[in-house]
């Protein structure tokens, strides 16, 4: 080392030591020359505390939608589909197509003609039901049956038959040639007659 870096440090050395020192001295000159300040009571200042503030209302919660939930296409096999979808569309028809179709009654008839024929004075003509034309008249209640004797012989129109005899519900008497005998039938039945003259003569009357 040599005799100028002594010397520097010496010297470093005594000026921090004089600065030190200085600074001390400083320090109690301004402590001792600061008067004394009187400690003045501060009074505690009465203050309206500030308003305690209203609490937040708690939101409210936003509801979730709701999931949805994925559909799923239930698959059918065929044994499990309707037994409809394996049975052909029928097409509905109206109920009157499906109902046979009625046929109109038709209603008897309130006048009906029987007519003797020429010749019923001889047997023969009971073979064919044709003593009395029509052999069986039918006529509606309260309908009118009118015989006409075109035969040259005399006849009866007598109810009953010709084993049991007359019954009493009409008779003719006799009936000359090209002459006729009405009744009115007003009860629904059937009644038989027949010729007391000529007994083979016989014919029915139905009422409905």
């Amino acid at each position: 080392m040599t005799s100028a870096d002594k010397f520097g440090i010496a010297f470093s050395i005594g000026f921090t030591v004089a600065l030190v020192a200085f600074a001390f001295a400083f320090s109690n000159a301004s402590t001792n020359t600061q008067p004394a300040v009187a400690s003045t009571p501060v009074k505690p200042t009465t203050s309206t505390p500030p308003p305690t503030p209203a609490p937040a209302a708690a939101p409210t919660p936003t509801p979730k939608p709701a999931e949805e939930k994925p559909v799923v296409e239930e698959k059918m096999t065929t044994e499990e589909k309707p037994a409809m979808e394996k049975m052909p569309a029928m097409e509905e028809k109206p109920a009157m197509e499906k109902m046979p179709a009625m046929e109109e009654t038709k209603a008897a008839p309130m006048k009906v003609a029987v007519s003797i024929p020429s010749g019923a004075s001889t047997p023969g003509c009971e073979d064919n039901n044709e003593c009395f034309q029509p052999h069986t008249a039918t006529v509606g209640v309260g309908g009118t049956v009118t015989w006409t004797n075109g035969d040259t012989a005399a006849h009866t129109v007598t109810s009953g038959t010709a084993t049991d005899g007359p019954d009493g519900t009409f008779d003719s008497s006799i009936i000359m040639a090209g002459k006729t005998f009405s009744n009115t039938f007003d009860e629904a039945g059937t009644y038989d007659y027949f010729c007391v003259v000529h007994p083979w003569m016989t014919g029915k009357v139905v009422v409905e």
